[in-house]
């Protein structure tokens, strides 16, 4: 768990925010042997900082704290990954539990949202899928001008979730049951 570990290099690449250093010890956990690691987005307690929940300042949020953090953290993950020849054997999924609305200031799911805000959207999403055989620079499916509705190839979760029962060596027909049944 020790990241003083890693280069200075290193730990720059992945970017020195909670997300970007989480993203490096789920790659050393990895390496260690650790078959399934979840990485959560951090949230600040009882703040929307660095949060994806944007109902306000959508614009300002995305450019300048969540966007620059995801984009350093996954990217440096799957960099380090590859550089290391460990991609092709790692499944690296990430994915929200919802998309946002396609019109800002505009309620969605009886949230109150600014002018410059959007809320909750289930209609349509985006997961991005990299290592373990998937092909790199494919794009699967496609939305509506305004990202309201899938018009090509939709993806259904159950079907995301096949693809990472694949990559594990489960069946996609089988079925897992939680502590609830």
């Amino acid at each position: 768990f020790d990241l003083a570990q890693e280069s200075e290099a290193t730990r720059n690449l992945y970017g020195r925010n909670t997300f970007g250093q989480s993203c490096l010890l789920a790659r050393r956990l990895v390496e260690a042997g650790t078959r399934v690691v979840e990485v959560v987005w951090p949230k600040v307690a009882n703040s929307d900082n660095h949060s994806w929940d944007v109902h306000v300042g959508l614009p300002k949020r995305m450019k300048d704290q969540s966007a620059p953090m995801l984009d350093a953290g996954l990217s440096g993950l799957i960099t380090d990954l590859d550089q290391r020849g460990m991609l092709e054997e790692t499944l690296v999924v990430a994915v929200g539990e919802f998309g946002r609305s396609p019109t800002m200031g505009v309620s969605t799911s009886g949230n109150s949202n600014s002018a410059d805000g959007r809320d909750h959207w289930p209609y349509c999403y985006t997961a991005a899928i990299a290592g373990a055989g998937i092909k790199r620079g494919y794009v699967h499916g496609k939305s509506d001008h305004t990202g309201s509705a899938p018009v090509e190839d939709p993806v259904h979760p159950g079907e995301l979730l096949a693809t990472i029962y694949h990559a594990f060596g489960i069946d996609p027909e089988t079925i897992v049951y939680n502590h609830l049944n």
